[in-house]
Formats: structure tokens, sequence, C-alpha cells
């Protein structure tokens, strides 16, 4: 075939394609200006009415118009959970008007709030499902995902309030657009909701995951405007300063979108996703520019990424968190993962609880960090946190009060990480421990090292989800001397500076057993660290201030005293001298 023949036949294919895409947009463009998306709003849902308040003990779900003219419902489909609801006759919601859908048994009783529209078997499932509303067309016009943990009271969960939207006018946000009802009567149906207020959020981009070499999908924080998210033009990868070539969404409420690039993209290489232009449901942008690191993931390895920081036994207005550290080079598919503890109550077997932790490929970068829990607003409000590295589980494995151990490990139960903690590792002057974290002190030292654990420090309200922990001391490049402390002089008050002193060993070789003993100024041995014990040739062990006691010493003068010795009769003892302040 002929080169010029090959070229037209191409671009005729391509024209081709073209057009049929402009084509459906312009239908979709058409049709927005009758029934657009979020013209009608889900509002309030009444999943569980019992125990009863004020209100009549029924399910319902609560509609409400948007937009600016009365609409007609006739031939449209409530969909909830697995059941659809088909309205089959007119139904005229007017321009601010609500609409409670009910049981058909329930219209007599509920008709009191508001006008009310009846199906025969309707129900809302207690713990949570899907409720999507679309037009005679079938096109989607309200689409909402809730489960339990929406409610804003763990007591509300338990039945007989409603679940309201806070802002009807911007809905895109999901979860953080909703909350539990403070009316009395447990709901307000028929009515202004008792929650409502403005609460604009603006769009972010979640996260990223590779589908293939050259796809990726973008996961926001909310629905997305379509033509937006279609536009290829509004995503840039810089290093390459490439545009997709292609964009689908990837979700009822397009709230995603596959990206394809014409060029593969390549291991142990990290790229930036520039996305502009970008709106929400609601035509709002972000008020900055949004730039998101991702990369392909690799096989991930004991090690890799680390227990860094526990909260077993939080306040009440908090939730056990467990925190993940990426301390490797290479991107890590947190989906390749699962966190548990395990338990063992003699003389029963070992009983291990394992929770998945997603269930969609997603990249923990190298040198980040990762916050699960059940609730991260709660341990956000507590902590006082910005920080963007949280996800919430459906469900976490449960952490003793007093001891445990925890585990983190691949999906062929390949240990990765796993800590043995207990409350006697909280810092000795804490009279409370209740709502205090234990944070890891070094990344580069074994989560087995009792030592290498620390209470957080109070000046951040005792945790530090999501960012560096508050005794972090990192390992330092070691002098010519085998032995160092650092630093000579510490407080361990418990405030986040110098709270613990590190006796660093640099030996020429493996193979030395070493003995590491604190003295106070009279001689008396009050502290040992080390007991003929096997370490590496470079390693740090922590000295937190502590008699071997857990009680915490007396300001002043103390002596370290690091003897070591192998099978060759090889011996060296070293005395190091530290100050302890208040």
């Amino acid at each position: 075939m002929k080169p010029l023949l090959l070229l037209f036949i191409i671009t005729c294919l391509y024209q081709s394609h073209c057009h049929c895409h402009c084509h459906c947009h312009s239908h979709s463009q058409s049709h927005s200006q009758s029934h657009s998306q979020e013209s009608i709003v889900i509002n309030e849902i009444m999943a569980d009415p019992t125990p009863a308040r004020d209100l009549p003990e029924w399910e319902y779900v609560e509609l409400y118009n948007v937009s600016e003219e009365d609409i007609n419902l006739n031939d449209w489909k409530l969909t909830i959970g697995s059941s659809k609801y088909h309205f089959e006759e007119d139904v005229i919601l007017q321009v601010e008007d609500y609409l409670i859908i009910c049981h058909e048994d329930a219209v007599e009783e509920m008709s009191r709030y508001g006008r009310c529209h009846g199906f025969k078997s309707f129900k809302v499932t207690n713990s949570g499902c899907e409720l999507t509303l679309v037009d005679e067309e079938e096109y989607y016009i309200s689409q909402v995902e809730f489960s339990l943990d929406w409610h804003s009271d763990d007591y509300k969960e338990e039945g007989g309030w409603s679940l309201e939207q806070i802002d009807a006018r911007h809905p895109c946000a999901g979860k953080r657009n909703w909350g539990s009802s403070v009316c009395g009567a447990g709901g307000t149906p028929g009515t202004k909701n008792s929650i409502s207020r403005e609460n604009i959020i603006k769009p972010e981009v979640d996260y990223i995951c590779f589908l293939s070499d050259n796809i990726i999908e973008v996961y926001f924080n909310q629905k997305m405007n379509v033509e937006s998210l279609l536009d290829v033009n509004n995503y840039l990868v810089i290093e390459t300063q490439s545009n997709p070539i292609e964009a689908h969404s990837t979700s009822n409420d397009n709230s995603s979108v596959e990206l394809i690039f014409s060029n593969d993209f390549e291991e142990d290489r990290l790229y930036t996703l520039e996305v502009n232009n970008i709106l929400n449901c609601k035509d709002i942008a972000s008020d900055t520019e949004i730039k998101v690191v991702f990369g392909i993931a690799e096989v991930i390895e004991q090690n890799d990424v680390i227990i860094n920081e526990i909260l077993f036994n939080p306040t009440n207005d908090c939730v056990e968190y467990i925190e993940l550290y990426n301390r490797s080079e290479k991107v890590i598919d947190i989906s390749s993962l699962m966190v548990g503890t395990v338990k063992q109550a003699f003389p029963n077997p070992v009983d291990t609880t394992l929770k998945e932790i997603c269930f969609v490929s997603r990249s923990l970068l190298p040198h980040s960090y990762l916050l699960l829990s059940i609730d991260g607003d709660a341990v956000k409000s507590h902590y006082v946190s910005d920080s963007e590295c949280f996800l919430d589980l459906k469900s976490m494995p449960s952490f003793p009060n007093e001891e445990g151990r925890v585990i983190v490990c691949d999906k062929a139960r390949n240990i990765i990480d796993e800590i043995f903690y207990s409350d006697k590792m909280h810092y000795d002057l804490l009279a409370e421990t209740q709502g205090v974290s234990l944070e890891r002190i070094s990344s580069e030292r074994s989560s087995d090292a009792e030592d290498n654990w620390h209470s957080a420090a109070y000046n951040v309200n005792y945790g530090t989800p999501g960012y560096k922990n508050s005794m972090t001391m990192n390992i330092i490049e070691n002098n010519d001397d085998m032995i160092d402390v650092v630093p000579e002089i510490f407080s361990p008050d418990g405030d986040g500076r110098d709270d613990n002193c590190g006796i660093y060993c640099n030996f020429d070789k493996e193979g030395y057993s070493v003995n590491i003993k604190i003295f106070d100024t009279e001689g008396n041995m009050i502290r040992e660290l080390l007991h003929n014990s096997l370490v590496e040739y470079e390693t740090c062990i922590f000295w937190d201030g502590c008699d071997d006691n857990r009680h915490v010493v007396t300001p002043g003068i103390y002596v370290v005293v690091t003897e070591l010795f192998d099978l060759t009769g090889f011996t060296k003892r070293e005395k190091d001298v530290v100050t302890v302040y208040n």
C-alpha cells in the first residue's frame, strides 16, 4: 500500500473516532440543559429508625430540588442497594421542595412532615449501601454510597438518627458533606436539614494507581465535572512533558479517570502529574496547583515498610491507629499489604486476625507515611494533623490496651514488619497513658528492640499521626571511634527535644558481643542496656534516661560503660560521660 494512501486511511479513521466522541459529548451537553447532574439531590437518609425518637418508626430517603425549575420524576428510578424503585406516574418536585420516599404503608404517618411517595417493599440497609437516582433516560442525577461511620457520634449508629447532607447545593464531596442529624426528633424529613450550612470543599487528587505500563487511574476526593474530567489537556506529566492521548471516566459519579499515554512509564523512576482547570460536579475549581507524584510499584521485601507509630489505647474521642513508613527507595503498592494482630491465650492455639488495607492498587512513595484507622477525621481532630496520608479502613484489628503483637504482611502471609508492644514501654513519668502513642525512635533499627520505642512528646499532644515522630533520632555517621554517645547532654522530659541519647557502635567487623551499662557517679549500676548481645557492626542503642525499674533517673552525670569481645579473645572497654538535666 502506498504511504500517502495509508496516511489518508489512518487520518480518516482518527477523524471518525473523534467525531463519534464529540457527538456523544454533545449529546451529554444537550441533556444537561434538561436534567443536570445533582439538580435533585439525595438529601437525607433514615436507614435505621429503631429505637425511634420522635419520628415514626419508618425508613425513608429525602430528595431535594436544588435546580431553578420544577421537575417531573415520572419514569425516574431510585436504586437502593440491590432494590430498584420506579416512579410510574407524574410526581412534580418543585423548586426548593422536598420529597420523602418511604414504604407505601408509611405514607399516612410520614405525610405529616411533608410530601411523600411510597413504594411497596421499600427498605434501606442499616449498615449502608449505594443509592442512585437516574432520570427517564437513565442519566445519572444523584448518587450517595453511605455507611454507618458517616455518623458524627458513635451512639447514633445504634439507630433512631438520620444522616443529613450538610450543603445540598455543594454535594460533590460525599462523606465529608454528611453527618448525623442534631434535631431532637432524630431527623428532619420534609424540611431544612438540622446541620445545613455552607460546606464548599475544593477538588484535589486523592491518589494515583497504575493499570498498566502506560495507563494510570486518577482518583479525586469528590464527584467531578465530566467535561473537565475527560479533557486530556488538563493533565500533564512534567518529566516527559506529555499529555494523555485518551481519558475515560471509571466511576458512576465521575470521581476517577483513566488516562492513557502514548509511551510506557519506566520502573525506578518517579513522575509528577500536574492537573489544571479541573472542576468538581458544581464547577468549583481547586484553589491551589495540583501536583501528584507517582511511580510503578516494585516487589516489597521485609522491612521495606515498617511500623512507625501505634496508638493502642485511645481516648474516647479518638480511635486506634497504626502508622506505616516506607523507608525504602521503592514505590510500594499498599493493596499488597495486610495489617493484623496475633493473640495467644494458653492453652488455645495462636489466633491471627488480618485486615486488607485496600482493594485497589495504591502507591506508597519512598520515605512517606501511611496512617491507618477506622476514622481518620477523629484522629486528625484529636492530634491536629493536616497530613494527607490517612486511609480509613472499614475495620481494624483490635489492639489490646495492656500488650499485643501487631504485624504487617503481604498477601502470601510473609511478615514485612512486626512489633510486640506493651503499656510498660511508655515513658515512666506519664501518669496516664491513654491517648499516648508509641513512636519508633530510629527507622534504621529493628522494631523488636524495646529501647527503639518511646512515648510521643506532650507538645504534640502525645501523637504524630502522618508525619515525623517527635522522638525521631537518626543513626549518625560515626567517626573513627568505635563507640560514640550522642548527645552528651539530654533531657528525658518528654518534650520531643533530646529526650534520648544514642550509643552509636561502629565496629570494624561482625561478630562482637556487647555489654552496655549505665552507672552513676558513685559507681552504682542503674541500667543494663545490653548483656552479652551479638550486634551488627553498625548499630545504635538508645537510653531513655530510665533505670532498670523504668523510673527516670535524677539529673546529674552518668557513665556509659561499653564492653565488647569476640571469640578470638579480643576485648575492649570504653567509658563515656553523659549528662541528664531537667
